[in-house]
């Protein structure tokens, strides 16, 4: 293995002659591709494969939320990129066939006082707890962010893929911390399309306090459930 610091053609990524080359922090580095790879096929392996591809398509959802992203690059360790970490947190944590309620979209984060949550062909519907009761807020504090994943699973038709995974959120600004609320999050007609072809969901929640000036100060833990469409 071998390092660039600078490359006069900028940033390089993928397979160069006999080499595989890829970019981390702004470094370069190059390593031997091996000549013959032999892939096996046992039903371990096969397993592991999977349960590798779902946690990297949660993994990939969660990175390209700007909101999620922020706050998994303000805990991460300097040295793992990002996405790694996402991944890391949450490889034990999914299954071969798909992600589960036990996968996570926050690390750690204030406990999210859910009463009741549910996910229907158009939107989610929850219901929380004044939210001072899990933590205390301040008055910059002006603004809810609650970011969720939808995993639909169990299409009723076979040739459908196994599961799909969409990303929503909604703002409310001006929001009491010291009330309980309902908490709607729409589908767009994407998401609505994709949610006739399922019958059931898992669903990865949590929300956000951030200032006017759209800066993310506290966070809650991801709270999942499960159900029928």
């Amino acid at each position: 293995m071998s390092f660039l610091d600078f490359s006069p053609i900028g940033n390089l990524s993928g397979k160069i002659g006999g080499y595989n080359a890829r970019t981390v922090n702004n470094k370069t580095i190059f390593s031997v591709r091996p000549a013959y790879v032999k892939i096996s096929n046992s039903p371990a392996s096969v397993k592991l494969r999977s349960k590798f591809s779902v946690t990297a398509a949660l993994s990939k959802s969660i990175f390209d939320l700007p909101d999620l992203k922020a706050i998994w690059q303000s805990v991460k360790n300097p040295k793992i990129i990002t996405y790694n970490t996402i991944f890391k947190y949450n490889f034990l944590r999914s299954t071969a066939d798909k992600p589960t309620i036990n996968n996570i979209i926050t690390p750690n984060g204030f406990n999210l006082p859910v009463t009741n949550a549910s996910v229907n062909k158009s939107n989610i519907t929850v219901s929380v707890s004044a939210l001072n009761s899990a933590s205390i807020f301040t008055p910059p504090e002006v603004t809810l962010s609650a970011i969720s994943l939808v995993c639909f699973t169990d299409p009723p038709n076979p040739e459908s893929a196994k599961y799909k995974i969409i990303a929503c959120s909604k703002e409310f600004t001006n929001y009491n911390f010291n009330e309980a609320r309902v908490l709607e999050i729409d589908f767009n007609s994407e998401h609505i399309i994709i949610s006739d072809n399922y019958s059931r969901y898992i669903l990865l929640l949590c929300v956000a306090a951030k200032t006017t000036d759209d800066k993310i100060t506290q966070y809650s833990a991801t709270f999942g459930n499960e159900g029928t469409l």
